[in-house]
């Protein structure tokens, strides 16, 4: 069971700005553990700390882990663990961009919808790790968008802003109706 509630559109914590970490502090490894349990379980790729009520400039993302539904054994958990490959982004900031993608996209906060989204193809990122380190991190294809769609979530601005205003509307009102048919 995840650890964390995620919040779904259009919970209005996620239409709000994150504010950066002033200081990492030993607080954030278990704040950084529950959010990684709860991507992993819903199962995602990236998650913001918006995403789970905490309004500060926060992401966990793992783009190559992947759960093989159809093995019915028990979970070996040194094997789990050498398929997750997590990357804890604090206080992210893109500072080169270059070329254009259209990706198919989902978000665990804008549940069952997806479309498609032009982003960047490469992108270049200043952040801090988990120790509060800056580091910088160069990424293409999958682990550019799905960082791209993160920091979106730290502007308070979910995929769905980014689509034509028909497409917008046509995606917010199939989702408050079905979050409301979900809540009876």
């Amino acid at each position: 069971m995840p650890k964390l509630k995620i919040y779904t559109f259009p919970d209005t914590v996620l239409a709000q700005k994150a504010l950066p970490v002033q200081r990492v502090e030993k607080s954030y490894y278990q704040l950084v553990e529950d959010m990684l349990e709860t991507m992993y379980e819903a199962p995602g790729i990236g998650l913001a700390a918006n995403q789970v009520g905490v309004l500060e400039r926060l992401v966990v993302i793992d783009v190559d882990y992947t759960r093989d539904e159809d093995d019915e054994r028990a979970p070996d958990p040194d094997l789990e663990m050498k398929k997750k490959n997590p990357i804890i982004l604090i206080n992210p900031e893109i500072i080169y961009r270059e070329g254009s993608t259209i990706t198919r996209e989902g978000c665990l906060s804008v549940p069952d919808f997806r479309s498609e989204v032009k982003r960047a193809d490469k992108i270049k990122l200043r952040f801090q790790n988990i120790d509060g380190l800056e580091k910088e991190l160069s990424a293409e294809g999958i682990l550019s968008v799905c960082i791209q769609h993160e920091l979106d979530h730290l502007e308070g601005t979910l995929f769905i802003d980014r689509l034509s205003s028909l497409k917008k509307d046509f995606a917010k009102k199939k989702l408050i109706k079905a979050r409301r048919g979900s809540s009876r």
